[in-house]
């Protein structure tokens, strides 16, 4: 696997600059994502600042459920699937956890280690002839890849005991899920623990919604779709259903644990 490195502070004097991404030589706004079709969708909405699936807080979920994804506060790394700049990495960060995420929008991840003032090094690397990038933290304890979701694997950073679903599964292509949720189980260890978040909705109450924000994406998920992907070898517990607005429709939000048994 071949890889350079550069260094990136994060000094308040530095932020406009930063928050740019340079693209063949000349810096630019545009948001630049992973070289996949998949993606072309999701960096609009960075570009667009059309990004409402951003909380601007630790998700209340992941504190009330804590100990269903980290029983004990025991695990090692915590895995972030399209992580976005979601605060939940450097909250988990901040109690002691290593925390790996996958991104496809560069200034995602630019922007997450800006708006959590920590210094990283950004380092190019290729596997199996693929070109991606990996960011990280100076204590090595924040790591985020900037990869198709679908290239990550096993290889790049072995297993892990927790993965926070939030969002990702249900804002994948359908054609796309067989494939992520074959990776998301081969990277948890045995007895790893998932905490996911679906929606629950008829699509049809979104018709009036002016595109390109009309949903899905998020894609609606129920309780049996999911133990379809993931039983036998993995338990389903539902912990959770609550309200929410989506493009201004209500909706509901579900919540599962699910831990790998074998």
């Amino acid at each position: 696997m071949g890889t350079s490195l550069k260094t990136v502070g994060v000094g308040q004097n530095s932020l406009n600059r930063r928050l740019r991404v340079r693209i063949g030589g000349t810096e630019s706004m545009t948001a630049e994502t992973v070289p996949s079709s998949r993606m072309e969708y999701w960096g609009e909405r960075w570009n667009e600042l059309d990004i409402g699936f951003h909380e601007s807080a630790v998700h209340r979920m992941l504190v009330k459920h804590i100990d269903k994804l980290i029983p004990q506060g025991k695990a090692n790394k915590v895995f972030f699937p399209l992580c976005g700049k979601t605060l939940d990495m450097k909250w988990l960060y901040d109690q002691g956890f290593t925390v790996v995420g996958v991104e496809g929008v560069k200034s995602a991840i630019t922007q997450f280690f800006s708006e959590q003032n920590i210094d990283y090094t950004e380092e190019d690397m290729k596997q199996n002839g693929e070109d991606f990038k990996l960011f990280k933290s100076k204590d090595g304890r924040v790591k985020i890849y900037w990869i198709d979701m679908l290239k990550f694997n096993v290889d790049l950073e072995g297993k892990f005991d927790a993965i926070w679903d939030r969002g990702s599964l249900v804002a994948l292509n359908r054609q796309d899920v067989p494939a992520y949720i074959q990776i998301i189980k081969s990277v948890l260890n045995s007895k790893g623990r998932i905490l996911l978040e679906v929606m629950e909705y008829d699509v049809s109450i979104m018709s009036d919604v002016n595109s390109p924000s009309r949903p899905p994406p998020p894609h609606p998920m129920y309780e049996g779709e999911l133990k379809n992907l993931f039983e036998p070898d993995f338990s389903l517990e539902f912990l959770e259903r609550a309200g929410r607005k989506v493009a201004g429709k209500d909706i509901h939000v579900a919540y599962y644990s699910i831990i790998h048994l074998h």
